[in-house]
């Protein structure tokens, strides 16, 4: 059965998912340290594209407006079996593929080649701060995200993650990783945590999954925004400027810093 997206994308963006059946208890899961996280039993165990009761969901919603419109159009298809398009009209066009996504070699579409240009400013409004901005993490917006061109790392701090509800609490994963800063004193990471970051105003708005270090550090921000979240969003950053610049499918996004000084 050809479909042309993944149960995930289906489970998050077609209106047919409020009618699946709730998912029966989890009989493959493989305890607090796996990574496979399912999006429609909202536990961990295995992923969300390789869900066998979501895609018996899917299947059986497929074949039901197979037969819905078979019984509406038998005649006319009948007339025309031979030129007939072997994908009915109501298939839920989604392609099924078993190998998990290489984020490294995602599809690039066009948008994302739109030019980005700063212009020159006088020397006089030229900034120095960092920049810090807003953005909705896992339904909920946070600020105070320090933006570091120079991290490796995403980070989520323990102090802004604990204020999330246990549905996403309950996402940590266990990790070793530890996370050294200029000085070369490390700190041994909390556990790691996947969540949707979603960048900018509409309709200039992107989101894409971030795989964030929490970490239990005692910092004025809530969030770290490193190399790889700036990379996926393909934000340019400019201090002077104090702005983030990156591509949505409506154009060109810019998100303005907010930085506030200690002092004030």
């Amino acid at each position: 059965m050809a479909l042309t997206k993944t149960p995930k994308e289906i489970l998050f963006t077609e209106p047919v998912k409020e009618t699946f059946h709730p998912p029966p208890p989890m009989n493959e899961r493989q305890g607090p340290q796996s990574d496979k996280w399912c999006d429609f039993h909202e536990a961990y165990g295995r992923d969300t594209d390789n869900c066998k009761s979501l895609m018996r969901e899917i299947i059986a919603k497929i074949k039901g407006k197979m037969r819905h419109s078979g019984r509406r159009d038998r005649n006319r298809r009948e007339e025309r079996n031979d030129e007939r398009d072997p994908t009915p009209e109501m298939h839920i066009k989604v392609i099924w593929n078993e190998i998990e996504e290489n984020e490294g070699e995602r599809r690039t579409e066009t948008w994302m080649y739109a030019p980005i240009i700063f212009h020159t400013i006088p020397n006089w409004r030229l900034l120095e701060e960092p920049v810090v901005i807003s953005a909705v993490i896992a339904n909920r917006s946070i600020n105070r995200i320090y933006t570091d061109t120079g991290s490796e790392a995403d980070i989520l701090y323990l102090h802004c993650f604990k204020s999330y509800p246990f549905s996403v609490k309950d996402r940590l994963r266990y990790t070793t990783v530890k996370i050294a800063g200029i000085t070369g004193k490390s700190m041994k990471a909390v556990g790691r945590v996947k969540l949707d970051v979603t960048l900018g105003t509409h309709p200039l708005v992107r989101t894409e999954i971030v795989d964030f270090t929490v970490l239990d550090g005692r910092s004025r921000f809530n969030v770290l925004f490193g190399r790889r979240t700036l990379r996926k969003f393909g934000a340019i950053t400019s201090t002077p400027h104090a702005e983030i610049w990156f591509p949505t499918p409506n154009g060109v996004a810019v998100v303005h810093s907010e930085y506030v000084g200690p002092t004030r």
